[in-house]
């Protein structure tokens, strides 16, 4: 066994972070993994992707963000952002160790931990684990020939990419939507295609829609609605529509902005129940699964999102409760302090 912990966090992104710096503030010892970088999930945004949340939301720790220009932070400034939280409270994150397997040893009261990190073996044991491993571990796939090809992607590459070429979005949300601007803007020849009838404002933020309307009825940007993909060969897609009628479009690059699926292999593996779109039990109010010392915070509460509820801003609260009831469970008296909303204005 090469270390005893009282606590494993398992994911290092912007909720991971806040707990780790909550544990420390608390004197509670932990030790926390990521099978990638710190912030990895934003590192995967595209280049220059701006939040939809204003940056008080997203705050961690009670760390202000400031951005120079007063407006969303971007991946960038968040990147910076939580490089700066890291390094301020001293953390040290297991980057680039992958969690193998968690098993629970009720003899011992305690979780066994493999993990790889290079081409390296490691063991640990802790008394709690907290799953903080987000919910977007892997890309949707149409699953249709063709997917595969290397013009094919699952997210927006630099714009300058696509610049006088032919990209076509499949998909109709936020993502799609924005992608669709920002190639347009960088000199794209943008077509959206949807299954969708139209553009659900609900699903789309406010202030994406009007600018994207504006183009299409301008006839800069194509929409193709009610229809799906069915085929990708090298320059072209095929198309089948909602009556049932098949078609050919040109593109040089798709992007596909069509979600995440969530990976909850390792809740599985340590016996927590999981539910329809990988949503796994637990007490909302504690945090805590199904497995007794085991807990589950930030957007991997949501499982498989098909219409995103769970974001960075309304996860901070799943710190608090897990903080106090491994306190209590240690005998600790912890009362957290409930997330300031930073930037506003207290009342009087």
């Amino acid at each position: 066994m090469q270390s005893d912990h009282t606590v494993a966090i398992i994911g290092a992104g912007p909720i991971g972070i806040e707990l780790a710096i909550a544990l420390k503030k608390n004197g509670i010892s932990f030790i926390q993994f990521d099978k990638g970088q710190a912030g990895q999930s934003i590192y995967d945004f595209p280049l220059q992707t701006h939040f939809f949340s204003t940056s008080e939301k997203i705050a961690i720790a009670d760390n202000p963000i400031q951005v120079a220009d007063q407006q969303k932070c971007t991946r960038e400034e968040y990147l910076a952002y939580l490089r700066c939280c890291i390094l301020e409270h001293n953390l040290q994150i297991n980057t680039f160790e992958k969690v193998a397997s968690v098993r629970s040893c009720q003899t011992r009261g305690k979780f066994i931990l493999e993990t790889v990190y290079g081409d390296e073996k490691r063991s640990y044991q802790t008394t709690f684990v907290v799953f903080a491993t987000g919910g977007t571990a892997f890309s949707r796939k149409l699953g249709i020939p063709g997917e595969n090809l290397s013009h094919v992607s699952s997210k927006l590459m630099e714009p300058h990419l696509y610049f006088q070429k032919q990209i076509a979005i499949v998909g109709s949300r936020n993502s799609a939507v924005e992608w669709a601007l920002r190639a347009f803007h960088a000199g794209a020849k943008v077509t959206l295609i949807s299954r969708r009838e139209i553009f659900d404002t609900e699903h789309v933020k406010y202030w994406l829609l009007p600018e994207l309307k504006n183009l299409v009825r301008e006839e800069y940007i194509r929409c193709i609605f009610s229809t799906q993909v069915i085929e990708i060969s090298a320059n072209k897609l095929k198309l089948l529509n909602i009556n049932g009628e098949v078609s050919e479009i040109h593109a040089d690059f798709v992007v596909k902005a069509i979600g995440f699926l969530a990976d909850m292999s390792l809740l599985d593996y340590v016996g927590v129940t999981i539910a329809a779109d990988n949503i796994p039990l637990f007490n909302p109010e504690t945090m805590e699964t199904d497995i007794a010392n085991s807990f589950v915070i930030g957007t991997a509460t949501g499982g498989t999102q098909l219409k995103y509820k769970i974001f960075i801003e309304n996860s901070h609260e799943h710190v608090n409760k897990v903080v106090e009831m491994i306190g209590a469970r240690l005998g600790k008296v912890i009362k957290m302090q409930k997330k300031i909303n930073l930037g506003m204005i207290p009342e009087q």
